[in-house]
């Protein structure tokens, strides 16, 4: 499957793929952690010298390891360049330092001599009485994984209580890296300056309410050395994805997409999921459905061709219109969505097995269609793209996911067992992939949580698919398309989504 070559700026790590990255660079590739150290510290400091005024006062909090580090180039870069006031406090103290970290502390030290500001303190109860323009947390990386202990725990809760603005390196100290959970406190960053790569805890559970506005900033990693968990898909990478475009003469020259959809009471999925299919530009929409329906969809989907099944009183799938059905998608190639609507009758879900077991081509399969999986095996040569929400994957996977982190690494093992690719979706929504290219949505996504936006999303993916025939592009396209427009129309109508709007 084709690369997107997302750019390094959406790579997101786990706090143990962060640290292998830092060991392989400085241990095979050479480059020393010196000098990584001051790559970060550099650019931090640059970003933070844009952003406070010349001759702000500073105070800089730093643990006794590389995080620590960090925040003492950022001292010395700034009190050199632009004439800060830093007041640089150890609460564990300033003995056993990394040895990176003491060698910068020295460093700083030497510029006490050249009559600029710099204030050493050796535990945080000296620094009651300032004042400072803003706060730089070096405390703890991303190796927390147990609860904060003394002094540590005091220091977040004396950060927090000031109205500076705060600047975290790399993660707010207190916030679980991987998981997004407060540990049992965590600093609540106005600015995140992650290193190297983002961290999934930033976009999990109760991350999003410490990070701030996260800034990335690339290090000197060989691509080689570089652990990755997912990349993230953002507003901004859609200016570095290629558009899907639909360049056929002939509505038959791209490959169809066929849709089998809805039953009594459930039409509107399947009218949603078509509209929602039409729209993307495919070269034509073909709804399978059982007869009984088909008055109904004839007077809401003027655009879209019909393939009644079975007799005149159906009104759901049944087992004996399987074959039926075949035929219908063995007539042309094409892309066949499955599940909206559909139903939970015993007999649809006998269809619904005998279809996927003999159906060889690209399938996206949604909503009621998933309770057969745990059933069925993928055909050898199918692609299958499935798309859970939380309780439908807490279904396939049987147990219920205590936090968002156990479900998107349940879709990567899923997906990599199973040979599919998964849309796990709810906040954030995680893609994973057969090869281990996985996605993690980082935009708030709970505007898409009511009733019927499944169902337009499922839609536009296997349009999407129909047209360029590559599963990430097609998904992440649908999800990014439907974010952005969403987000328009609530700024300009200020009114609640409903997806009908996105159609």
């Amino acid at each position: 499957m084709p690369q997107l070559n997302i750019p390094y700026s959406h790579t997101i790590s786990t706090g143990e793929q962060c640290r292998e990255t830092d060991r392989r660079t400085i241990e095979e590739f050479g480059i020393d952690g010196f000098t990584l150290m001051e790559t970060a510290g550099m650019q931090a400091a640059y970003f933070i010298g844009e952003n406070e005024d010349r001759g702000a006062t500073g105070l800089y909090f730093c643990g006794k390891g590389n995080n620590g580090g960090d925040a003492l180039v950022i001292a010395r870069y700034l009190a050199i360049q632009q004439n800060h006031t830093c007041h640089v406090c150890f609460p564990a103290g300033s003995g056993d330092l990394t040895v990176d970290a003491h060698r910068n502390l020295e460093l700083l030290l030497k510029l006490k001599t050249q009559n600029l500001s710099i204030h050493i303190y050796e535990s945080d109860n000296e620094i009651s009485e300032l004042s400072p323009d803003y706060i730089i947390d070096g405390l703890l990386g991303t190796g927390l994984t147990s609860n904060l202990r003394s002094p540590f725990d005091a220091t977040v809760g004396l950060i927090n209580s000031q109205k500076s603005r705060i600047y975290a390196l790399d993660i707010p100290t207190g916030l679980h890296s991987d998981t997004g959970e407060l540990m049992p406190e965590a600093i609540r960053a106005d600015y995140t300056l992650s290193f190297g790569a983002l961290k999934p805890g930033f976009y999990l559970d109760q991350g999003p309410d410490t990070t701030g506005t996260i800034h990335h900033f690339n290090l000197s990693f060989p691509a080689h050395c570089r652990e990755t968990f997912a990349e993230l898909v953002s507003v901004e990478l859609a200016h570095w994805l290629p558009p899907i475009k639909r360049k056929a003469e002939h509505k038959y020259s791209d490959r169809l997409l066929y849709i089998v959809a809805g039953s009594e009471g459930l039409t509107g999925a399947a009218i949603m999921a078509a509209a929602s299919g039409w729209k993307t530009g495919v070269g034509a929409v073909v709804l399978i459905s059982p007869k009984g329906l088909l008055e109904i969809y004839e007077k809401n989907l003027p655009d879209i061709i019909k393939s009644p099944v079975g007799k005149s009183g159906d009104t759901s799938f049944r087992d004996q219109h399987a074959k039926e059905t075949a035929k219908i998608l063995d007539q042309k190639k094409g892309v066949l969505l499955i599940g909206p609507g559909l139903g939970r009758e015993k007999s649809t879900f006998s269809f619904v097995k005998q279809l996927l077991a003999n159906f060889n081509g690209p399938v996206v399969i949604d909503a009621d269609a998933l309770q057969v999986l745990p059933d069925l095996d993928k055909p050898d040569k199918a692609n299958w793209i499935i798309t859970p929400h939380p309780g439908e994957a807490a279904h396939l996977s049987g147990t219920a996911f205590e936090r968002a982190y156990d479900r998107l690494t349940w879709a990567a093992g899923y997906a990599s067992k199973k040979n599919v690719t998964v849309v796990s979706k709810g906040n954030p929504t995680f893609i994973g992939t057969p090869d281990g290219n996985n996605y993690l949505t980082g935009y708030d996504t709970r505007i898409f949580a009511r009733a019927g936006f499944g169902d337009v999303l499922a839609g536009a993916i296997a349009g999407n698919l129909a047209i360029c025939k590559n599963s990430e592009l097609s998904i992440i396209r649908a999800l990014l398309d439907g974010y952005i427009k969403a987000t328009r129309l609530i700024h300009q109508e200020e009114k609640p989504l409903e997806p009908k709007d996105l159609l």
